[in-house]
């Protein structure tokens, strides 16, 4: 097999899994929506890492906020080193009450902390956490990242964008060199916005995150929490779309991703054989392009509050478990609250 760089799949909509990276929120803290697992143990995680890698996927997305994600991140760097890794930095660098000084000694025990738990003297790919990091101080934080990329302790920089409007601010930055942004069946905004084919003609390096909205999708039309109830009517045109087919609705979902040019989709899984359903859906034919096409028009472009996890409220008083952001924040190791519904595939 050709041996394939990250820029040679610009432009591409290949079943390759090489496309794919592993979501690890889920191996340091409770994570998503639909997860009743819970972080997978040592054993479980070998399992997934195995399978990965007898796949051909070669990358891992984590984060300083993610738990302990990081440290398992680094454990298995420690087995194989051809792992790469994007992580984020610490969340909380830029607490109003604090000197400049003092927020820019948190940017850099962040990245200490990151080079220590993954085992690494340089960081292969950084990314912002916080768009408005990349501003902050007078673009002063954003410069000690340049300044170490110059001195190669960080591969590449980048941004995680939470909404449309910074992932377009991001593609428009030349100082950004990668981006992860979140779209879904769920949440058509930046593919009807024509946001990939920019970014691909650009040649930015997209990855791809909440394929399933964090799991929301597992849930079903019939087990949404109260606030989010609106998306019933997508969800259930998404069912009654792969029933026609003969599909899993989970088929369908990671088949939009993977027909979105040059993009690299992130999954997140608490077993191996959640991966190994997820690499079946991937490689599965029985969906193509024009099939989703037609799935798409059907589908109306949700509300920021609803595809939004930052944006979830609580569904007090209704009976249901709360709804809770997980985007990450200063205290985003601390276990995220999960529904008592059927395990999720993926979160990403």
């Amino acid at each position: 097999m050709v041996e394939m760089t990250l820029s040679s799949w610009q432009g591409m909509r290949s079943r390759d899994p090489r496309r794919l990276t592993l979501g690890s929120a889920q191996w340091g803290m409770p994570y998503g929506i639909a997860n009743r697992t819970g972080p997978p143990d040592g054993d479980e995680l070998a399992a997934m890492l195995t399978l990965a890698r007898e796949a051909g996927i070669r990358s891992i997305d984590t984060a300083r906020a993610y738990g302990e994600s990081e440290l398992r991140v680094g454990h298995a760097l420690a087995l194989h080193a051809d792992w790469r890794v994007i992580t984020k930095l610490a969340p909380d660098v830029d607490a109003a009450d604090l000197e400049l000084s003092e927020n820019l000694a948190r940017v850099e025990a962040s990245l200490a902390r990151s080079r220590e738990a993954l085992g690494v003297d340089s960081i292969p790919v950084l990314l912002l956490h916080r768009f408005a990091h990349r501003h902050a101080f007078g673009g002063k934080l954003w410069r000690v990242l340049l300044a170490e990329r110059e001195a190669g302790r960080i591969g590449q920089l980048g941004v995680s964008a939470a909404n449309p409007e910074e992932a377009w601010a991001a593609l428009e930055d030349p100082d950004v060199e990668i981006l992860q942004v979140a779209t879904s069946l769920l949440d058509l905004r930046l593919q009807r916005q024509g946001f990939f084919p920019r970014a691909r003609d650009a040649g930015r390096t997209v990855y791809v995150r909440s394929v399933y909205l964090q799991g929301l999708a597992h849930l079903g039309s019939a087990r949404l929490p109260r606030p989010l109830a609106e998306l019933a009517t997508a969800i259930g045109t998404i069912e009654r779309f792969a029933a026609e087919l003969g599909v899993k609705p989970r088929t369908l979902y990671l088949a939009f991703v993977r027909e979105l040019p040059g993009v690299h989709p992130i999954l997140g899984c608490e077993t191996a054989s959640q991966l190994a359903q997820l690499l079946r859906d991937w490689e599965d034919e029985a969906v193509d392009g024009a099939l989703l096409s037609s799935l798409i028009d059907r589908l109306p472009t949700a509300p920021a509050a609803l595809v939004d996890p930052s944006l979830w409220p609580a569904a007090e008083g209704s009976g249901q478990e709360p709804v809770v952001s997980q985007r990450m924040g200063p205290a985003a190791g601390s276990a995220t609250r999960r529904s008592a519904g059927p395990g999720a595939l993926a979160r990403g």
